[in-house]
């Protein structure tokens, strides 16, 4: 902090306010440990109660016990033996398979179930049904409400569900007869699998009857459409060859389209081979005729002209073998010519006779195809009727079927639940359990009384710590003052001495408190360099805020230096210092300025602290704020400026009056007392800025009557220790004087 300013001067820098928005923010473990320590009585009780409410809820509560039994609902297995399932068995079978249990489920849930256990145990005169019928005993006939109470009360005690991760499924029965309850739990299951039986047997009898009934019409339709097709063939004269309704025109058209097809293709490749023959080039015919002598011929030919050309070369053209050679090839050349004439006819006969063949063929398939263009109508016509007596007939059959089938599965059909395990007589209660209750009533009250502290803290706008004080001020703490108690030497000595035991940096200089105000006094002297302040005020926003206790603490806490400090109580109205030093308060403050009293009024309260003079408030007058704003408390103060080393005024409350308002900017620091747990942040938001409207010098605030251990710096112990006596209560509060 900088130095000291004249009055003349403009007002000193704010303290910087570059942490609020941090501190507003985050919430850190130590702000939750203050919340905690705060509200530790009522998280406490809160926990106390749910323990309570646990250990009522075990004493009252009607024991009950759970049976338990395991069925396996296999819906996808058969129900028959031997037998195709019925239409009526599959048409239920839903795709999803969970959604089908689910279904069975809430079947063994129905009212159909609940009423058929009931009266098969006859739990009308067990409890907790028997109830039902107190005012009205049971007389074999049910009321619609004593009905749906019934069910009601059972549906209750029911919990059927799945086993995770299986396909299995557990009935569940509470009630306080431990026999009652497995006798219970097993009907159930065996209620809901005679259910199961009696449906399907009814629906098979249902198919059964309706089958009957439909046979009886379509006998006689199927006989109708045999004899319309006898009549049809008959008259148009179908011959039908095979089973799937051919006849002979159609075998006939098929038989000569297959032979044309054939046909052509053979006149396709003879015609080919004819005209390579018209190339006659033996290489090519001897590719499509490979059996005939024209190959050896060619091969022959081949041998003489090789051997030519080499006695030609050797001997020359006229060598007599050369001549004889010249004389074969000539031979082997007309044999060859001779056999390409021969393939040349061959083939061209071959290929006329595949034409006219092909041509036969053609002629007989448009003639088939004109008789069957006749025969289209008349053979439509035979479809028809064809098709509608084969459906007909294989309807009565498929019926004819089912309906023996649906005789014999009436008789031979079986569940498809399997009991896993039968419920038994449960070992102990199922409810209350004891252990788990009162955990629960244990950790539901610690997290009620976590989360009622912490709804309760938000709503709490009080100043607690430093920490927040600064974040709300914007200006530095310069001490934080705990919560003390004068012990009993302490308390001896003030009572012989006829001072409040609140003085404790006099009575016990070895405390705590003493030390946080020392601590006060130092952060003032290091305050500022420059020029060293004198005249203090000490101000809050309300009454019993701790200004006096704080003020006359300060000022012992300054003459035990050997400092000249004059402490004066320009509370005119309801001030105390004469109170906790044992003065008459005949004159003071208001005598002085009314001129009414002189040196006399300044007393000296501590013989041991000579240093030391008090003026206390005086007789108070009619005035106070216009006699604070006098010249004559202008002057007062200038001469007090000369007199002393230190001047501590204790004031009235800002924001209640404005008597401290007018001597403001007369002094050189006012310290801005703060109330843990009692001064609220939107009065001490407001008394910081009705100071610097009055051009009040602020030095920082003083946060009184703290618990340490809402201060983070601080540990968790009780025992804060640095040598000093602890003898100092740890709840919170201001001292004995609440000023």
């Amino acid at each position: 902090m900088q130095g000291w300013t004249n009055p003349s001067q403009g007002a000193q820098p704010e303290f910087p306010a570059a942490s609020s928005s941090s501190h507003s923010a985050v919430i850190t473990p130590a702000d939750l440990r203050k919340v905690i320590f705060k509200r530790k009585w009522l998280i406490l009780a809160t926990t106390l109660v749910g323990i309570a409410l646990a250990v009522f809820y075990i004493l009252t509560t009607t024991k009950q016990y759970q049976a338990s039994a395991r069925v396996n609902i296999d819906l996808g297995r058969s129900t028959n033996i031997g037998v195709e399932s019925l239409i009526s068995q599959n048409a239920n079978f839903f795709e999803d398979p969970e959604t089908a249990l689910n279904t069975q489920i809430e079947i063994m849930r129905s009212e159909t179930v609940a009423m058929d256990v009931i009266r098969a145990l006859d739990l009308f005169h067990k409890k907790p049904f028997s109830e039902v019928f107190a005012e009205h005993p049971y007389n074999g006939q049910l009321t619609p409400l004593e009905r749906t109470a019934l069910i009601g009360m059972f549906q209750g005690s029911t919990r059927i569900e799945i086993v995770p991760d299986t396909e299995l499924v557990q009935v569940n029965f509470t009630n306080p007869d431990p026999k009652v309850a497995m006798n219970a739990a097993n009907a159930i299951v065996d209620a809901y699998m005679q259910r199961d039986l009696e449906s399907r047997f009814q629906g098979t009898s249902r198919v059964s009857d309706w089958l009957a009934h439909q046979l009886t019409g379509l006998k006689q339709q199927v006989d109708a459409d045999q004899q319309a097709l006898a009549d049809y063939v008959q008259k148009h004269n179908i011959v039908v060859t095979d089973s799937m309704g051919g006849n002979l025109v159609t075998d006939s058209l098929t038989t000569v389209n297959e032979q044309l097809a054939q046909a052509q293709a053979d006149r396709i490749v003879k015609e080919a081979r004819y005209r390579m023959a018209l190339t006659r080039n033996p290489e090519l015919l001897v590719s499509v005729a490979p059996g005939t002598i024209l190959g050896a011929l060619r091969e022959q030919q081949a041998d003489l002209m090789v051997e030519q050309a080499q006695l030609r070369s050797k001997f020359g053209p006229n060598y007599p073998k050369v001549r004889e050679i010249n004389k074969q090839l000539a031979s082997v050349q007309a044999d060859i010519d001779t056999e390409i004439n021969n393939l040349t006819k061959r083939f061209a006969e071959e290929y006329n006779t595949a034409v006219k063949t092909e041509s036969l063929l053609q002629a007989r398939l448009d003639a088939l195809k004109q008789e069957s263009y006749r025969q289209n109508a008349s053979s439509a016509q035979f479809d028809i009727l064809k098709h509608t007596a084969e459906s007909t007939a294989e309807l009565y059959d498929a019926l004819q079927l089912r309906l023996q089938e649906a005789g014999i599965t009436a008789g031979l059909g079986s569940t498809n639940v399997d009991i896993i395990d039968h419920a038994t007589i449960p070992p102990g209660p199922y409810s209350p359990r004891k252990k788990a209750d009162l955990m629960f009533g244990l950790f539901g009250g610690l997290v009620g009384g976590f989360i009622l502290a912490f709804a309760l803290e938000t709503f709490d706008d009080t100043l607690q710590s430093s920490e927040e004080a600064e974040t709300i001020a914007h200006l530095p703490t310069l001490a934080v003052v705990p919560h003390f108690s004068s012990n009993k030497e302490a308390a001896q000595r003030a009572q012989r001495q006829k001072l409040l035991p609140d003085l404790v940096t006099y009575l016990d200089p070895h405390s705590l408190g003493a030390e946080a105000f020392r601590t006060l006094r130092s952060a003032i002297l290091l305050s500022a360099i420059d020029r060293e302040p004198k005249v203090f005020l000490v101000a809050s926003s309300f009454a019993e805020e701790g200004k006096s206790t704080v003020a006359a603490n300060l000022a012992i806490s300054f003459a035990q230096r050997d400092e000249k400090v004059l402490l004066v109580d320009t509370d005119l109205r309801r001030g105390t210092s004469h109170l906790k030093f044992g003065l008459s308060n005949r004159s003071g403050l208001s005598s002085v300025l009314a001129r009414e009293a002189g040196r006399e009024a300044y007393e000296t309260p501590l013989a041991d602290l000579p240093g030391l003079k008090v003026l206390s408030r005086g007789p108070i007058p009619p005035n106070p704020g216009e006699m604070l704003g006098s010249r004559s408390m202008e002057a007062l103060l200038q001469q007090w400026r000369d007199e002393y080393d230190r001047v501590i005024l204790d004031s009235s409350p800002v924001l209640a009056v404005s008597d401290s308002l007018n001597l403001a900017s007369q002094i050189d620091g006012v310290l801005i007392l703060v109330r843990a747990g009692v001064t609220r942040k939107k009065a001490l938001l407001r008394t910081r800025e009705m100071l610097r409207r009055a051009n009040a010098r602020l030095v920082g605030t003083i946060v009184n009557d703290a618990d340490l251990r809402l201060e983070n710096y601080y540990t968790y112990s009780k025992h804060y220790g640095y040598g000093y006596k602890s003898n100092y209560g740890s709840g919170y509060g201001a001292s004995d004087d609440k000023k």
